[in-house]
């Protein structure tokens, strides 16, 4: 009996054991009233949902049930191809206008329009568009009408697009890609699901006549198989009526191909799999669970999220005890984890996979490790106190969503409705689906997910697969070890899991309370700040942009430039891996234990010039936010145990990567900008090197003095509830007032980017050649508001102008762009680089064109160059101002530089001109601080 048929029975059975669902005999959801959805005579099925959140904007979507599963070995790559022609020429905007009309109403390429190709599906997108005017609305439904049936697909536009996408392989045609296309025809036999990865042959790519490409579309790009999706600010009335109207005119092909579904068939046994790649960086195994999807006419019931609320059960416990044994230093494993999903690439089957990523040199300990933690659960289930916590993790993560459903995103809904259409997955109010879960999660007992468990693991319908660096040292995982390690496992006689919970108190004794003894307002956020009786100090703004959101940050000036060049390996760790540290007697994995069910975390940041805390919680959660900030400045603590366990798996995974040329290119241009060990990429030599005392002690004198810091909440916090919380856990710190930082003061100027002209090349093996480049022009400029927009909008014009003639011209790249900004500390704080892998014998030519573009930026910026920019930024400040995180960010960003960026934006973007950005650049060009880091292919 397949699993799936084993599973769907078992849901069935767990349905009737909940009143409420028996009685109703597991009827069809009710399908959102707040969504319309329709299908036109033609075919074409449409979902529109009216959404103010946020204010003024829409998303615009074609979903296809289309995917490179169509295509015939001597098409593949079309599918991917006709993904790049949408933006490349349309009946109703030729050429480049679709982009260039999209960029003067704020909808910026590569972030706001995007897509992409699919192994069984199709996606093309128009997102956060402002929709004040209905004639963008109408225009942007005329793009989705253009996708969806008039595309241009000129002569001249394909040959220039081969090119670009030449590139696209290239940059993705790294080792994991490589071993996969080596394998997929025998995890997928007799399927073309072993020959179907969208990014295609290049030998398609660069040789199909024209009309193939024409053709496959006309085939397979028709209205039953396409879906308009419209969710935002909208009239939904209005947008049904434009789509009715608009999209009428396409017509069914007389004879329409039938639209096959490719069958993936079962197979008896365990097929292995392996594979090794010099650039592979890291060991990976995996082991496979296959199984049929639920059936389509389950989708639409109770049952679907039964099954769901299962698989999450079964996954969240599971990757604890993954977890709990990777923080052990004899850990065969550095990570491991457990998912539901597809079948790898295939939609027509689903997969329970666990998988593993190695420490030393060979996967087999490794599979081993996480097979027999497997079998643990299966043969011998779960125990009632880990199901406590992951179900009271499950439901304390959809109670916050229901709380927030006033303010989901459109892309929320989007996603919902794609799934619907490509997938069948239910439409559910999330008011009926909060109600559904409360009563599945207090309802399933715990014996119920363990028979799931059992059911899940069987020793047919199995793939077991490793990859593997391919270098000296290295143990091949052949198919006759992987299978001894499996056939072992199965004959131990494996014991019950004993969950041991730590039950102490995280803070065994709280001081007497603090006290709040000044108060004042401050106009300028809308803040309430409190001075405490210890000299540190906090600022509140209460919101209600998202009712179970409260945002936090810590911060505060100076920092690790006071310490010697001792602590510069520990600095590189810690910037890595500092925040899987525990808290007082609490280790980590006892913290991850502490917290599940409760919302709430915290981190700590150190920079050579600021300090600073961040976290998240909810009103129900507050008072654990507080225990962990609390904990943060007096219990910061790593055992010998866990940060052994660290240390192993950095190091293992250091070494693997330390030959990967986008690694040794990274490390180059880090070197080469910042000339000193503190600032560099993060090696195995310097994690060997790192002293866990050394770290416990640096964190602790960064966190020393809680009058050096400065405390911020904003979200839905109650100054009330606040109080109290803040005079017992952030009045108590440990803290002096007379000798608290208040300002920055720079001392150690090495931690800044170097100045003068230079151009620094070297070579490594690669398999697939490409030459990559960095391009960082450097200098120091006053740091105001009108600077800072200025920079960035000076980055957008170098990267539109490099977008053009670079990638569309050129076809020399695949993606390339650049950024623009100024920091408010040190030397050299003005910034304008691009960063970017090409081909290799066009390099010459590249570097003189951008070099060309710095200097001409001088002297020639357009109006038609910066309106877009300062459209898309004016787009995003309007958003920011209805979100948490940005004000947050606004307040600590005045306290650290004395600027009020967020409040002047506006006015200043307006009238920022031509002039400002050529001025601009003469200042930064006149400083002659322009740096090219190559890493060119070995020969």
């Amino acid at each position: 009996m397949n699993i799936s048929k084993k599973l769907t029975a078992l849901v069935l059975l767990v349905m009737m054991i909940i009143p409420a669902i028996k009685a109703q005999m597991m009827p069809q959801l009710p399908v959102d009233p707040d969504v319309k959805i329709g299908t036109l005579p033609n075919g074409l099925t449409y979902y529109i949902r009216h959404n103010e959140y946020p204010k003024g904007q829409a998303d615009f979507y074609i979903a296809q049930n289309v995917g490179s599963i169509l295509e015939e070995d001597n098409q593949r790559g079309l599918a991917h191809f006709l993904e790049h022609m949408c933006f490349n020429g349309t009946t109703h905007f030729p050429g480049s206008s679709l982009r260039d009309w999209l960029e003067t109403v704020g909808v910026k390429f590569g972030v706001n329009l995007n897509a992409y190709t699919g192994v069984d599906e199709t996606v093309y997108n128009i997102s956060n568009v402002p929709v004040a005017r209905t004639s963008v609305q109408d225009s942007c439904l005329l793009i989705l009408h253009d996708w969806a049936n008039d595309l241009l697909l000129l002569d001249e536009e394909i040959d220039k697009e081969r090119g670009v996408i030449h590139e696209e392989w290239r940059r993705s045609n790294v080792g994991q890609m490589r071993i996969l296309e080596r394998i997929l025809p025998d995890m997928y036999p007799g399927t073309k699901y072993g020959h179907r990865l969208p990014i295609g042959t290049m030998e398609v790519v660069d040789n199909f006549p024209y009309q193939a490409l024409r053709d496959y579309y006309e085939k397979w790009y028709r209205p039953d198989q396409q879906a308009v999706i419209v969710v935002g600010d909208i009239d939904v009335d209005y947008i049904e009526g434009k789509i009715k109207e608009m999209f009428a005119d396409i017509e069914m092909p007389a004879n329409p191909a039938e639209r096959i579904y490719e069958a993936v068939p079962d197979h008896e046994g365990t097929i292995y799999l392996s594979g090794a790649d010099p650039e592979q960086q890291v060991l990976i195994g995996e082991i496979m669970f296959i199984s049929d999807p639920m059936p389509k006419e389950m989708k639409n019931t109770a049952g679907f999220y039964a099954m769901h609320y299962m698989e999450r059960m079964i996954s969240m416990m599971l990757n604890q005890r993954l977890d709990d044994i990777a923080s052990t230093p004899d850990a065969p494993y550095a990570n491991a984890g457990c998912s539901f999903g597809n079948f790898l690439i295939a939609k027509t089957k689903d997969a329970f996979t666990v998988s593993v990523i190695a420490k030393g040199n060979e996967i087999d300990p490794a599979l081993e490790a996480v097979y027999r933690e497997t079998l643990r659960a299966a043969r011998n289930g779960f125990t009632q106190t880990e199901y406590d916590r992951a179900r009271d993790e499950f439901m304390s993560q959809i109670e916050r969503q229901f709380n927030n459903r006033a303010t989901r995103e459109n892309d929320v809904f989007v996603r919902e409705y794609v799934d619907n259409f490509t997938d069948g997955d239910p439409i559910l109010a999330i008011e009926n689906e909060y109600d559904l879960f409360k009563q599945l999660a207090y309802n399933i007992p715990v014996e119920a997910i363990n028979m799931a468990m059992n059911e899940l693991i069987t020793k047919d319908n199995r793939v077991v697969l490793a990859l593997a660096p391919e270098k000296e040292g290295i143990v091949f995982p052949t198919k006759e070890a992987m299978e001894a390690v499996i056939n072992a496992v199965d004959a131990e006689s494996i014991e019950a899991f004993v969950d041991n919970v730590k039950t102490e108190p995280l803070i065994p004794a709280l001081p007497a309370p603090g006290s709040v003894v000044a108060t004042a307002t401050d106009a300028r956020y809308g803040t309430t700040v409190w001075t405490l009786s210890n000299g540190a100090k906090v600022i509140i703004k209460p919101t209600k942009f998202k009712e179970d959101e409260i945002l936090f940050t810590a911060v505060a000036h100076d920092g690790l430039q006071r310490l010697g060049n001792e602590y510069d390996d520990v600095i590189l760790l810690f910037n890595e891996d500092g925040n899987a540290n525990g808290l007082g007697d609490y280790t980590n994995a006892d913290l991850k234990k502490y917290t599940q069910g409760k919302q709430a975390s915290v981190s700590i940041s150190l920079d050579n010039y600021e300090r600073q805390l961040g976290g998240f919680t909810t009103p129900k959660d507050l008072p654990t936010l507080m225990e962990l900030i609390y904990m943060s400045f007096n219990g910061y603590n790593f055992t010998a145990d866990e940060y052994a366990a660290l240390q192993n798996a950095e190091i293992s995974a250091l070494k693997h990567q330390e030959s990967n040329p986008q690694v040794v290119f990274l490390s180059s241009v880090y070197d080469n900008l910042y000339g000193n060990h503190r600032q560099g990429m993060l090696k195995a030599t310097d994690v060997e090197k790192a002293d866990r005392q050394l770290m416990i002690d640096m964190v602790k004198a960064m966190t020393a003095n809680a009058a050096d810091y400065t405390f911020i909440f904003v979200g839905n916090v109650d100054l009330e509830t606040l109080r109290p919380l803040v005079e017992q856990y952030i009045a108590t710190l440990p803290a002096d007032a007379a000798t608290a930082v208040t300002e920055l003061n720079i001392t150690n100027p090495a931690y800044q980017i170097k100045g003068g002209n230079e151009v620094k090349t070297t070579t490594t093996p690669m398999s697939t050649p490409q030459t990559w480049v960095a391009i960082i022009e450097s200098g120091n400029m006053p740091f105001n508001t009108k600077n800072a927009l200025v920079a960035s909008i000076a980055g957008q014009v170098l990267g539109n102008r490099l977008l053009k003639t670079v990638r569309e011209e050129m076809g020399a790249v695949y993606s390339i762009g650049a950024q623009g900004g100024l920091d408010y500390k040190g030397n050299n704080n003005a910034v304008l680089q691009t960063l970017f892998p090409m081909k290799p014998e066009m390099k010459q030519e590249v570097l003189d064109y951008i070099a060309g573009e710095f200097k001409a930026m001088e002297n020639n910026v357009t109006p038609d160059e910066i309106a877009p920019a300062k459209e898309y930024m004016a787009k995003s400040y309007a958003e920011s101002l209805e979100k948490n995180g940005p004000w947050l960010s606004a307040i600590a960003s005045y306290l650290l530089n004395g600027v009020d960026s967020f409040n002047e934006r506006a006015a200043v973007l307006e009238t920022i001109t031509v002039n400002d950005v050529m001025d601009y650049m003469r200042q930064l060009n006149a400083q002659n601080n322009y740096q090219v880091i190559i890493l060119d292919p070995a020969e």
